[in-house]
């Protein structure tokens, strides 16, 4: 009965695990991929021909000098210097306010465990927030879940793959282990299934403030694209990608270049010489019908420059598939309800990843607040709306200002633009902007006044 708490969703088929051991293998660079061996380096077919089925060839020589571009790290890394370069607004109530320091119960702060909900959705497109509290009493806090680790989920229920190592003595073992979270009967249950056969079984109902039991399930999943338990295809699997292909042909590309010095000598007509080199003297007979020759071939290598070329192409695929992710709206004159469905057809972008990693930490925030008896509306996280440069220009200001003296939209519409573009100061809103302009009131103050 235990084991089927290993079963996973219909949703993790073969592909989707393949997806996130290459996202794996590439973030972790040249090491995790050359472990990999033949998954992503196949072995020459005239390897096998050797004595020993070609494994020293291709372990010592031909995967050893093959490079693996280190290009996913760093794109995530740029990523997330971007999405949290502009400040996140999250507003916490007093009662809560241990957990800017403390997030996960181990010390990390808030602002750090939420550039960890983007780095994951970034790297695997998918993770997970679990709001808990220490069985011995305490503040509550966040947990946070790799996508893959999230292996099965249905409506008010998810399995958590928790399984690693654990210390005994000095020695750490692997310790597979399960959480379930479920409603049962109403109420939530938190039940953990650990040991070798999985038969040390811990079941919690977790309560807030007051001892009372709850009635949700305060574990949160989104994707790179919405705050939903659907996998999606990790939204850089692209850099990924292109990294196999470049290192397939850097493998090519680094045997050809030693086997073009790797000159063989060859006696034609002839006895071939015992030993060669600098002062050795070989003499080859002839006749009138056979003429004898002793010299050096090496393989032609005219491919050198062809993959030369194409691991430049792969090296600029990874980048195209990097900047796909900057692609902002698109500017065209359509309705909202147009542009929310086109959106959500697309692929993810930098911002849709930013407002999901606050949607995110919010859900996971306000759990924390009913578990405390407080108010959850309180729990506010707004990300920032442009995440790129979008500063205006002073022709580009003068033109929306037009468009505002002549009616063509209203004074908050004309404000929030200019705010957006740098032009206004982020620390007031529209009327109190107004007010600075006119002293006389605020718009609304001033029809209020004629009425």
């Amino acid at each position: 009965m235990q084991d089927d708490v290993k079963t996973t969703h219909p949703d993790i088929t073969p592909d989707r695990v393949a997806d996130w051991c290459l996202m794996r293998d590439t973030m972790r660079g040249q090491r995790s991929v050359k472990h990999a061996g033949i998954r992503y380096l196949p072995m020459p077919s005239g390897f096998k021909s050797m004595p020993d089925g070609g494994e020293e060839a291709y372990n010592k020589a031909y995967k050893l000098r093959a490079i693996v571009p280190e290009l996913l790290a760093p794109s995530v890394a740029a990523m997330i210097g971007i999405i949290h370069a502009k400040e996140t607004q999250i507003t916490i109530p007093d009662a809560l306010s241990s957990i800017w320091e403390n997030a996960d119960g181990e010390g990390m702060s808030l602002e750090a465990f939420h550039r960890r909900i983007t780095r994951y959705l970034l790297w695997l497109g998918r993770y997970g927030v679990l709001t808990t509290a220490p069985m011995e009493g305490g503040e509550p806090f966040l947990a946070g879940y790799a996508g893959d680790s999230i292996i099965n989920w249905d409506r008010d229920f998810f399995v958590l793959d928790e399984s690693g190592k654990k210390r005994s003595g000095f020695e750490w073992k692997d310790n597979p282990k399960f959480r379930v979270l479920e409603l049962v009967d109403g109420l939530y249950v938190s039940t953990v299934y650990e040991g070798e056969s999985l038969d040390t079984v811990t079941v919690t109902g977790p309560v807030a403030l007051g001892g009372q039991r709850l009635d949700f399930v305060p574990f949160y999943v989104g994707n790179a694209r919405d705050v939903v338990s659907a996998i999606e295809t990790p939204p850089l699997i692209g850099i990924a990608n292109a990294i196999i292909n470049a290192y397939q042909l850097s493998a090519d590309w680094r045997w050809q270049l030693f086997m073009s010095g790797q000159e063989t000598l060859v006696a034609i007509n002839g006895e071939a010489p015992k030993t060669v080199g600098a002062g050795v003297v070989h003499q080859m007979m002839g006749n009138d019908t056979v003429t004898p020759d002793l010299k050096y071939v090496s393989p032609t290598c005219s491919g050198i420059e062809a993959h030369e070329a194409a691991i430049e192409k792969q090296v600029e695929a990874a980048v195209m598939a990097g900047a796909r992710m900057f692609e902002q709206e698109k500017s065209t004159q359509e309705s909202g309800e147009a542009r929310r469905l086109r959106f959500a057809s697309e692929t993810a972008n930098l911002q849709s990843i930013s407002q999901v990693s606050a949607a995110l930490l919010e859900r996971g925030l306000k759990a924390a607040a009913r578990m405390k008896g407080l108010d959850d509306s309180d729990i506010v996280v707004t990300p920032p709306k442009d995440l790129l440069d979008s500063t205006m220009s002073a022709a580009d200001f003068a033109q929306l200002f037009t468009v505002y003296t002549q009616g063509g939209m209203s004074w908050e519409t004309f404000y929030e633009r200019g705010q957006a573009g740098g032009i206004f100061s982020p620390e007031r809103d529209a009327d109190e902007e107004y007010a600075l302009i006119d002293p006389e009131g605020t718009e609304d103050e001033q029809r209020a006044a004629l009425v």
